[in-house]
């Protein structure tokens, strides 16, 4: 036997027991930390469910938190799905902090027909971009807010005014149940309530909002309005064959408000005012000197027999979006103050007389 074949021998000598002390040392590993073969097999019964993705990364780590091993007792019971969840949930507060994460746990939730997909009734969408939100937090506080985005699982909003001006924090959690009001003119006052998905701080708070299940109408104003009663000077414009009837009478009347909307507003006076006249009326209330024009939409002569408590309905015409939202901030703060937010199942009440066609105000 040759030096060559020896050296063979010993070399395959010793691997073979190289190859022996690592399978002794496997052995015991595998017997001792059956975790991973666990989460293999978990993974497998998940993607034969056709649970994959972000549902089934989601799945696995609930699993994990909760100590389970077996996928089906999730899936097939509600009950037993929501108390792993939560017991997940208190292991790693911030499991669900991920808007995939979130995602995720909605579809999985819809696909096992535990939650419904949002269905609107009475036909009324989502809030379009750049539609204006009043948003109620379960601490009493209230925001502005403008949509920003909408998709079947979000709604971005930047907050435009909360009702402490000098509150710069805003401390809502996620998982915090909303409450949102918004206006519509072709509907009026509607309502939904929703939960906090996100919020971030990026020089202004930007809030994302889970896409509600159902949108209520709740009053038939199709703008907020607040009672006010500031005197005013208006310059009284008559139309058609009105304006040659007297070129004597005063242009330059007063007014004192009733009620005060960025639609429009309702007054009281004496001057004969008419469907159809324009009025350019000065003294609204944080518009300071600014000249506003208006159209009467409803006069007391129109109201025949019924109280005319209402006053005058009158309708903004081409107002700025800076008085707009002048007039918003008055009417949010005003709301805030007498906490005449609306957030209830009330349908609401009716216009008051006279304003009937000036519900925009």
């Amino acid at each position: 036997m040759t030096v060559e074949t020896v050296m063979v021998w010993l070399v395959a000598g010793v691997l073979l027991l190289s190859l022996l002390w690592l399978r002794w040392r496997k052995t015991p590993w595998q017997i001792n930390s059956p975790e991973p073969a666990g989460q293999n097999w978990c993974l497998d019964d998940l993607l034969a469910r056709g649970i994959e993705g972000a549902e089934a990364q989601l799945l696995l780590q609930i699993l994990q938190l909760t100590e389970q091993q077996e996928p089906a007792r999730l899936l097939n019971s509600r009950l037993g799905f929501e108390h792993a969840l939560r017991c997940a949930l208190e292991k790693q507060p911030d499991l669900m902090r991920d808007l995939e994460m979130r995602r995720a746990l909605d579809r999985i939730r819809i696909r096992r027909g535990w939650e419904v997909q949002g269905v609107n009734t009475q036909s009324v969408s989502l809030p379009f971009e750049d539609e204006e939100l009043l948003i109620q937090g379960p601490d009493g506080v209230h925001v502005r807010s403008v949509a920003i985005h909408r998709d079947s699982h979000s709604i971005a909003v930047r907050v435009v005014e909360q009702a402490n001006r000098a509150q710069t924090d805003l401390h809502w959690r996620v998982g915090d149940d909303l409450q949102v009001a918004f206006f519509r003119e072709d509907l009026g006052g509607l309502h939904f309530e929703t939960r906090l998905q996100e919020k971030r701080e990026l020089g202004e708070w930007f809030l994302f909002l889970e896409t509600p299940d159902r949108i209520r109408v709740q009053q038939r104003r199709r703008f907020a309005r607040i009672p006010n009663e500031t005197p005013i000077r208006f310059l009284h414009l008559p139309m058609g064959s009105r304006t040659q009837d007297d070129p004597d009478r005063q242009l330059l009347q007063e007014a004192n408000l009733i009620d005060i909307g960025t639609g429009g507003l309702a007054l009281s006076t004496e001057a004969p005012l008419q469907r159809g006249d324009l009025l350019v009326i000065r003294g609204i209330p944080t518009l300071e000197s600014h000249d506003i024009t208006a159209r009467v939409v409803a006069a007391v002569e129109d109201l025949e027999g019924e109280d005319p408590e209402g006053g005058v309905g009158v309708r903004f015409v081409g107002l700025s979006g800076i008085d707009r939202d002048r007039i918003a901030s008055l009417v949010f703060s005003s709301r805030i103050q007498t906490t005449d937010v609306c957030f209830s199942d009330d349908p609401g009440e009716e216009p008051t007389p006279g304003s009937e066609e000036a519900s925009s105000a």
